[in-house]
Order: structure tokens, then sequence, then C-alpha cells
């Protein structure tokens, strides 16, 4: 009788070829067999590929440790990774260096290498400071790497894994973009780049207490954490800067010791600011009497402006800082219930009085975060009071279309509009399939 489809498909044998030994291979005899095996050949041949490159390569040091094996194993991981066929070399290497120092390298097609230590111990973090050499030529064209690596990305170094990388990373010549992040136990940092260092990112580094940079070609500087001390030397570049900035909490602050920093993004065109930082730093130095009366940033296009709220002394401060802004086109604001703005002590009431001025250049406002329409309406005619300015006022909803709203007449308000004593004029909003700007 002629076996039914159903009983081919349930039968015991079928199921022994079906079983996956060719998974169990070692990496090397796998990688040899993809070497051969062309991967349109069928679906299991691509995801036993897709398996094997994010497999990391698993190695254990020797019961003695050196900077020298450091540096070897990192540089033949780098030099042997083939772009063109990454089946040949593992993308991903784990070195067991010691139970408290293990790392976890990746290389990704763009030239961007990843150097994570947070497998290691973390626990009780040593105070340390860091200074970072990068695309120094003497040291570069020494170097017995030759591999080029444009992004560099730095994970959970500590005291131990930071002696490590500051003699391998002055070796590489091409860097383009450095980014450190959540590095305990991190009190100072000092990053020189002579040539080609173009963006700097640093995040979750909460030990950080200062930041010093020197390197000519800076164009693109990412912070986030808390307050610390800031010099920028020789940074002639610079045009986008996002300061994600938490308050440190005192009672009191000087703010001209964060003068140098102030001057240094003076020129950017793209900037990322909390409410709070205007409030307590930047506005008493802006205000002060020894400052510069002519101080503008004058190129500014873009500006981000995050606060808890657009309650009336938040709205003083946003309005006190665009002042100096007279060139700003797009303005985006957040609203973070979490941020650290902090309701106005009186001292600093003269510092944001609201003066009118001239915007001519803002073309667009985003709002994100405002749960009250009334609010949106409310910021739009305090602008148009203050600045003498009637830009397009677009709503961001999470998952949902964004909103512009438009002034109507009141007539054509019919009731559905909302409606506050403190607002002059009947607004509605439309909803935007498309947003192009």
């Amino acid at each position: 009788m002629e076996q039914e489809p159903n009983s081919i498909i349930n039968d015991p044998s079928r199921s022994k070829i079906d079983e996956d030994h060719i998974s169990k291979l070692p990496d090397d005899v796998l990688r040899q067999v993809l070497l051969i095996h062309p991967l349109n050949s069928g679906s299991k041949a691509v995801a036993l590929f897709t398996g094997l490159l994010n497999r990391p390569c698993v190695i254990h040091g020797g019961a003695t440790f050196k900077v020298e094996d450091f540096e070897s194993v990192i540089g033949d991981f780098l030099v042997n990774f083939d772009e063109t066929n990454p089946v040949k070399t593992p993308k991903k290497l784990e070195y067991h260096f010691s139970k408290d120092l293990i790392i976890s390298a990746s290389i990704e097609s763009n030239k961007e290498l990843n150097l994570d230590f947070s497998k290691g111990n973390q626990e009780f973090p040593r105070q340390f400071g860091w200074e970072i050499v990068l695309n120094t030529m003497d040291l570069a064209c020494s170097s017995p790497y030759p591999f080029t690596v444009k992004t560099l990305k730095l994970t959970s170094v500590n005291y131990l894994s930071c002696q490590l990388l500051s003699s391998l990373i002055n070796k590489f010549r091409y860097v383009e973009s450095l980014i450190i992040e959540k590095c305990d136990g991190l009190r100072s940092l000092r990053v020189r780049g002579l040539a080609k260092l173009m963006r700097l990112s640093v995040s979750n580094c909460f030990d950080l207490k200062s930041v010093y940079v020197e390197t000519l070609e800076l164009q693109s500087l990412r912070f986030s954490g808390f307050l610390c001390w800031f010099s920028l030397k020789d940074v002639m570049y610079l045009n986008n800067v996002k300061l994600d900035i938490k308050s440190p909490g005192y009672n009191y602050l000087n703010p001209w010791l964060y003068d140098p920093l102030l001057r240094a993004i003076r020129d950017v065109e793209s900037l990322t600011l909390h409410g709070w930082m205007f409030k307590e730093v930047f506005g008493p130095l802006l205000s002060s009497k020894q400052y510069d009366k002519h101080f503008k940033f004058s190129k500014l296009e873009n500006l981000c402006w995050i606060d808890s709220g657009m309650e009336d002394h938040n709205i003083n401060s946003l309005f006190g800082f665009l002042k100096f802004c007279n060139s700003v086109k797009r303005l985006f604001i957040s609203i973070n219930t979490r941020s650290d703005s902090k309701p106005c002590h009186d001292e600093h009431e003269s510092i944001i009085k609201v003066q009118k001025g001239r915007l001519r250049n803002l073309k667009l406002v985003k709002m994100i975060g405002f749960k009250n329409e009334v609010d949106i309406m409310f910021f739009k005619e305090r602008l148009m009071d203050v600045f003498n300015v009637e830009p397009r006022i677009v709503e961001v909803r999470k998952r949902m279309h964004d909103r512009c709203l438009l002034r109507i007449p009141k007539r054509q308000a019919n009731g559905k509009a909302p409606r506050s004593k403190k607002l002059k004029f009947a607004y509605k909003f439309v909803e935007e399939v498309e947003d192009n700007i």
C-alpha cells in the first residue's frame, strides 16, 4: 500500500535525518564548510552563517599576564579580519585574561571596533584619570597594526583595563569617532587627537568631574551625565553639541567655572540643552556685567530644549536663552517630567526676565511630551507676543500622526476648540499625514 503523506512526515527515521548535526561542528570546521558551500543553496546555510557571525571566539589567557599579550590578541584580531569575507575569521572575540578582566571585542563592516569590559569584575571600582591620545602620526607610522579603525567604542573601562587601552589605542591612525560609556570610577578624562577625530561621545560615566579635549577637527560633542568641568582647546569646527547634563543638586554653583564651555559652543549650528542649565549656569554668566555684551549664538539654527514643563518660569528661561539665538530656524521642545529642572530661586528672577526680541528666521517649533493642548496654544501666543513671529507649531505624538496647530477665526471654533481665559485667539489641530520639514 502506498504510504500516506502524513505518515512520511511522522516517520521517526525521517526526524533523525533532519536532526541538525552541522551547527554542532567546531567553528573552524563550520567556516571551512561555508567557504566552499554557497549561501544561496538553502536557508539553513544562511541561518548557519548568521549564527556563526554572532558567535564570539573565546580565548583564555595564560597563567601570567602582560600588556604585550593584550596588544597581540587585539592586534591579530584586527589585522586578520577580512571585511570582504567575514566568514573567514570571527567578527567577535572574547578574551579571558583573568576572572577580573574579560574583554569582548567586535568589528563592524564600517570599520567600527567595540571593546567592552563589562563582563569583568566591576565591583568597588578604583577611581582613576584617563588620558587618550589618538591619531598621533609618529606613533601610528611605527604601529605593527595597519588596520584602520574609524569608530572606536569603549564600554565599562576601569582602572585596570584603562592601562591596557592607553598603550593600544594611540597606535590607531584614522579614528574619526570616539565613544566612551559606563566607565565607573573615571574621575578625569583627557582626549587629545591631533587630526581626524571629528566626533566624541561620553555617556553615563557618573563619577566624572572634569573633561579636557584638545583636537583640531572636532565637529560633534555629546555628553550625558552629571555636570562637570569642561575645557575644549583648539576646537575650531564644533557645530553639533548635545549636553544631556543632570543637575548635581548643589545649593550653589560657580557659573564662571563653565565660562570655557560656553565660549567653546558659541559657534555651533545644533545644540541640545536642559532648561535648568541655563537658569543655574549660563544665565548668570550671560547676565553678568563682566561678560561680553555682544555675545550671541550667531550660527545656531537647531535648538533642542529639554525641560520638566512649560510653566511661566520655564518659558521665561527658554525665551531668555532665545534672546541670544537670533539665527535659530528650528526649535524642538521636549517635556521630560524626570528632568532636573528646579523652581526658580528669587535671585535668578532678574536673570530670566522676558524682554521683547526678534526671531526672524524661526520657521518651525516641534513640541514633544505636552499633555495639555492649551499649554501649546498659550506657548504659541507668548512666542508671538515676545518675538513677533508665528512659526509652524507641530505637536509630536507617540505612535500617532503629528498635529499642526492652526489659528482660526473665533466664529469658526463653534465651541469645539479648547478655551482658556489666557488665550487671545481660537485654534484647531490638523493631523499631518506626512511631515516634510
